[in-house]
């Protein structure tokens, strides 16, 4: 798993479309070809790390449909004995950049954040779903903050009895003699 075999390279693409993506300073600029080959949610304790959220999503694609544009020696590599994985960050300001599994070696995985425009696959897939955390949001409802523009909260469940015990105690009350 060579970083070297993403630098820039004179070879024809099959794709003539192109998707690029940085780091959040902008020292690293990376480049896939349009589409990716797949994406999805990584629930797993590692990524969830390595990314300081709830879970990472990223899109996958061939080795050889990958290349760093710019900032190849800005970019730091950490190596997980324990995943048998690799993972390449900006090494100005931090962001993950390269997620390459050993049983992979002709894959790269790429953060879908990193890229504005769209990478050509949708996140329909969830890996590691066994680890995710009770914190992580799902989907609930959402509704406004009053007082607080732009910023929206799940409200907490409703400790009320159920409706049927309010009913059944009012018949009880009103019409038992």
């Amino acid at each position: 798993m060579k970083l070297e075999s993403l630098k820039k390279r004179g070879a024809p693409h099959l794709s003539s479309r192109r998707v690029s993506g940085r780091c959040l300073c902008g020292a690293v600029e990376i480049e896939i070809d349009f589409p990716a080959f797949w994406a999805w949610h990584d629930h797993s304790a590692a990524s969830r790390r390595a990314h300081g959220a709830a879970y990472a999503t990223y899109i996958g694609c061939w080795r050889k449909h990958a290349r760093v544009l710019n900032g190849q020696r800005c970019i730091a590599r950490f190596k997980d004995a324990k995943t048998e994985s690799t993972r390449s960050f900006c090494c100005r300001c931090g962001t993950p950049l390269l997620y390459e599994r050993k049983r992979s070696p002709h894959m790269v995985n790429i953060p879908r954040a990193l890229f504005t425009s769209r990478t050509g696959r949708e996140p329909r897939y969830h890996v590691a779903i066994e680890e995710l955390q009770d914190w992580t949001y799902t989907g609930n409802r959402l509704v406004p903050l009053k007082g607080y523009p732009g910023i929206v909260w799940e409200r907490p469940k409703s400790r009320r009895r159920p409706r049927d015990a309010e009913v059944v105690e009012f018949l009880e009350r009103n019409f038992s003699r």
